[in-house]
């Protein structure tokens, strides 16, 4: 699947997880079209989700929000979202909102596509 926004590198299939990575800044620019990209991955029956932070720079409460939807809705079609590799700014982040206790997070996309399965 094609992806035309400047923030997502590429979407790819691995051990039966969908990695999606990101990069450069997940803010109010990005964020609809991030939107969108998940709920086409969920509707296409891709509810094993990464999203690979490992090259995002930045992120503010819209990419957090975005973040959020796509759990709720992977999680409500028994599907999960899994978070790789954030940097200091967005585990600061994550850890502030509470939202590390909530979506789990890997040290790289490589461990969260090989982490159990809950």
């Amino acid at each position: 699947m094609l992806v035309p926004m400047s923030g997502v590198r590429q979407i790819e299939d691995r051990e039966g997880w969908t990695v999606v990575v990101l990069a450069g800044e997940v803010a109010l620019a990005l964020a609809p079209a991030l939107r969108e990209s998940l709920a086409v991955l969920i509707s296409e029956g891709r509810m094993r989700i990464v999203l690979d932070l490992d090259q995002v720079t930045f992120m503010d409460s819209a990419g957090l929000g975005v973040m959020v939807y796509g759990m709720r809705r992977a999680e409500a079609r028994g599907g999960r979202l899994r978070l790789a590799g954030p940097g200091c700014q967005v585990r600061r982040l994550l850890e502030l909102t509470g939202l590390d206790t909530a979506v789990e997070v890997f040290p790289d996309a490589a461990a969260a596509c090989r982490g159990p399965w809950r």
